[in-house]
């Protein structure tokens, strides 16, 4: 199962220590690490000291991409945990889809079927290197730079794959009927005869379907933080959501709170028992957002802003100005104090958290989350015209101060605020603003990833290239500098935990801790 509960948390700080991590970006939702324990200036040889790896724990299609949430000297994560039954059973479904290389395009038609031909008709003897940069010049002459910077690499791959690649036009077709189910082999013969594809397409789709179907349930491990080892772990019944459900869980007064593919639970933190559930609403679907627990009630954005009791999981109302499943909900402080601030699709919502009812909204939204420090509102939006910007929060308002207008492909990461700056590590960039002015001190491009940063004894740490690194760059404002940087192949969407000193990442099949201090012997 998945779970997430980070948002508006800083009042978790009456229930937690402050060495925990007990929502996704740490107790205050900021993403800040403020224990004062001094890490590492720069890395060994090989990257930080491996304490432990647990035991394996599935991500990606098989377990989400949750982070984890570490309290009480115990680290959680939140699942939906899959498996292949055997089965006469067949089925047709977006995963199948997506390893065959389908992908739901937004370019317009007539550059589809121009790329298609140029796929089919493409010189055999264009190899390696020359049919890369032949590749890269067909880009730029046919798609817009934000087209290319969406699908540029996708396209690619198309071409380097040339004949032997499905038809696009029978990968849609097949796409556009949704997800189709048979009893029998026989019955999936019977309807791929039926349909008007390509017999290219029909043969490696029956290659693709497995003689299984993807079973799943909602789980939540719990381990040792000193040993990795488990300590317990709970089931309930789930439904196959892949990476759609990878929410982060939140742990407090005693008690975790999680959403998994259908279900929103809260459970006993020591002993894993279920004290509750609560279903999803029917319009959402299993999500990567975070649950907010505040004053009694959790909120969540699943389809939409959903708010629950929190002693016994009563639905208390919803919000259909929030839209999505991936952005956080977060609590504003300073004079909108009493304010839920939201992410939507394509707005940032102020919601009232007793009533429900939409106080304010504002252009731009995106899977971001908004970063909130006293008066003030950083988000990095996926609407260019927005980007990075920084608002200064009313009661019943967000006033403009600053944007960095930005176009880029990745804009799930969310900004830090810090020493009176902004530091993003998403998108192409590695970037530090000063928050009062907009004043850009820094700017590097890199090649950066989805997964939200994190800040420790003046040190910020991101993952890079789809997390297979890792580093540690220096919040100094005058100048970008790297001080430390390691391959990893941590889980690309995770961010990364910090507790006492040392790291937790989520990665491909287990949870693993690093000793970033810099006087281990010292606690």
């Amino acid at each position: 199962m998945k779970t997430v509960l980070f948002s508006g948390c800083f009042l978790f700080a009456a229930f937690v220590t402050a060495e925990d991590w007990s929502q996704w970006r740490g107790s205050q939702r900021n993403g800040v690490v403020s224990d004062g324990i001094p890490l590492l200036d720069a890395w060994p040889d090989g990257g930080p000291k491996l304490l432990w790896r647990s035991e394996t724990i599935p991500s990606g299609d098989d377990g989400g991409h949750g982070s984890v949430v570490v309290a009480d000297n115990k680290t959680y994560i939140s699942l939906v945990w899959h498996d292949d039954e055997p089965s006469e059973n067949r089925e047709i479904n977006a995963l199948i889809l997506r390893k065959l290389g389908y992908r739901n395009l937004s370019l317009p038609e007539p550059i589809i079927t121009k790329m298609e031909k140029a796929r089919e008709f493409l010189n055999p003897r264009l190899r390696g290197r020359k049919l890369t940069k032949w590749s890269e010049n067909w880009i730029a002459e046919n798609l817009s730079a934000e087209q290319a910077k969406r699908n540029g690499s996708w396209i690619v791959n198309r071409f380097k794959k040339g004949r032997a690649a499905i038809p696009f036009a029978d990968m849609r077709r097949v796409a556009q009927q949704g997800d189709q189910r048979f009893a029998n082999d026989a019955a999936l013969q019977k309807w791929m005869e039926a349909q008007p594809i390509s017999s290219l397409a029909k043969h490696e789709l029956l290659k693709a379907i497995p003689n299984t179907v993807r079973v799943a349930k909602d789980v939540v491990v719990c381990l040792d933080s000193k040993t990795g080892k488990r300590l317990w772990k709970t089931k309930a019944p789930g439904a196959p959501t892949g990476r759609k459900s990878s929410s982060t869980p939140c742990v407090t007064d005693g008690k975790l709170f999680a959403a998994g593919s259908t279900h929103v639970y809260c459970m006993d933190a020591k002993s894993g028992k279920w004290l509750w559930s609560s279903p999803l609403p029917k319009h959402g679907k299993g999500p990567a957002s975070s649950i907010l627990v505040d004053d009694g009630r959790v909120f969540l954005i699943a389809g939409q802003l959903t708010a629950y009791e929190a002693k016994t999981g009563k639905l208390l109302w919803e919000n259909k100005d929030v839209r999505g499943s991936n952005s956080s909900p977060v609590s504003a402080l300073g004079q909108a104090k009493n304010r839920l601030i939201c992410s939507d699709r394509k707005a940032y919502v102020a919601v009232n958290p007793e009533s429900g009812e939409t106080v304010w909204k504002i252009n731009g939204g995106g899977d971001s989350t908004p970063v909130i420090s006293g008066d003030w509102m950083v988000v990095y939006s996926k609407d260019k015209k927005v980007g990075l910007a920084a608002y200064h929060l009313a009661k019943d308002k967000a006033n403009l101060v600053w944007s960095f207008p930005m176009s880029e492909r990745r804009s799930q990461s969310s900004p830090l605020i810090y020493g009176g700056h902004v530091y993003l590590t998403g998108g192409e960039w590695h970037m530090c603003v000063e928050l009062a002015t907009g004043k850009l001190k820094w700017k590097e491009s890199r090649q950066s990833t989805i997964s939200s940063p994190v800040i420790a004894d003046g040190k910020m740490i991101a993952l890079e290239k789809k997390g297979s690194d890792l580093v540690m760059i220096d919040t100094d404002t005058k100048g970008h500098r790297e001080l430390g940087k390691t391959r990893i192949k941590a889980m690309w969407c995770p961010s990364p935990v910090i507790v006492e000193g040392k790291l937790y990442l989520r990665m491909a099949d287990n949870i693993s801790c690093y000793d970033l201090r810099a006087n281990p012997g010292v606690q």
